[in-house]
């Protein structure tokens, strides 16, 4: 069993909206939706939220205006055993929310931008920083990271000097001019199968190699009910199987499965344990409603593991 790391997310949190339609709808075309209870959500704060829900210590960071929204925002991830202490606040900034379409078994999202360009570090949360172990983020919110006069880069290039490793889901891989520089300070790199092929347009060809000539250590991309790949520089590379499930809402699957992986790994899993582990937390989390529905500790994991004929005890004995 592996000792307790210390891990910071950074990264978006927001309400979700969601809506339900009968099918997606095409351009100029108007339908009626069903409104269904929002829900807390955000990339970042989703995994955090799974991430605590294992009894792991987690601490939170990004920006947010401190309206009304905001402070619920930060209500529900205190209430989920995340640390919001380092939280930065901008009045110029609108609520965060985003508008969900659950529609033919799959979800559409539609994010409002916040117009994000700085996240001004106070010294206590650089400190916290360069405590961590690990930092768990996104590119899009490792951008607008500022302490003093020192960019992002920088600061990343600090904490990684002390021994912090840079834990990224890039999701879609929504890549801006300026991200290139990020991926040398990336120790493990999170896709999904879209995100995959934009890689492959960025890189011009072996994704693989391009982000191996970086420094990336671990390329994992996640393939819904297919599973996942895990490609490393220096073990190799394999697939697990997904599980095919009753699906409700995909929208946190994503989430669930990159912060159980980084869990099991900070718990002394190996690679391939780790993506046994992912596949059946997010397996079990699209069955319910919600981004959060992954964040139910260890116990609920375990069960639905022996549910679906896995060996409980492989991943117990860590946890």
């Amino acid at each position: 069993m592996g000792e307790t790391k210390k891990v910071f997310f950074i990264g978006d949190v927001a309400m979700d909206e969601y809506y339900s339609a009968p099918y997606f709808p095409k351009i100029k075309e108007k339908i009626l939706v069903q409104t269904l209870p929002a829900q807390m959500g955000g990339m970042i704060a989703n995994a955090a939220c799974v991430y605590a829900g294992y009894g792991a210590p987690v601490s939170f960071l990004t920006a947010l205006n401190p309206g009304a929204v905001s402070k619920k925002l930060c209500r529900g991830l205190n209430e989920a055993g995340i640390d919001t202490e380092f939280m930065v606040w901008d009045e110029s900034l609108p609520d965060a929310k985003t508008i969900i379409i659950l529609a033919e078994g799959e979800h559409t999202v539609f994010i409002p931008t916040l117009n994000l360009q700085r996240i001004e570090l106070s010294g206590e949360a650089m400190e916290a920083l360069r405590q961590a172990d690990y930092i768990y983020s996104t590119f899009c919110e490792l951008r607008p990271l500022r302490f003093g006069e020192m960019t992002a880069c920088q600061v990343l290039e600090d904490v990684k000097a002390r021994g912090c490793r840079l834990w990224v889901d890039l999701d879609v891989a929504d890549i801006q001019d300026g991200d290139e520089s990020l991926f040398g300070y990336v120790d493990t790199l999170f896709v999904n199968e879209k995100g995959y092929e934009n890689l492959e347009r960025w890189a011009g060809g072996d994704v693989c190699a391009w982000l191996y000539a970086k420094g990336v250590r671990r390329l994992i991309v996640t393939q819904a009910e297919k599973g996942c790949t895990v490609y490393c520089r220096d073990e190799e590379t394999f697939s697990v199987d997904g599980l095919k499930v009753p699906v409700v809402d995909v929208t946190g699957a994503g989430d669930t499965f990159c912060s159980s992986f980084l869990y099991g790994y900070t718990r002394g899993m190996e690679l391939r344990q780790c993506a046994e582990f992912a596949n059946y937390a997010a397996s079990r989390a699209v069955t319910e409603l919600g981004a959060r529905a992954g964040a139910v500790g260890a116990e609920a994991v375990l069960d639905w593991v022996e549910k679906h004929g896995g060996d409980r005890a492989e991943f117990e004995k860590f946890l």
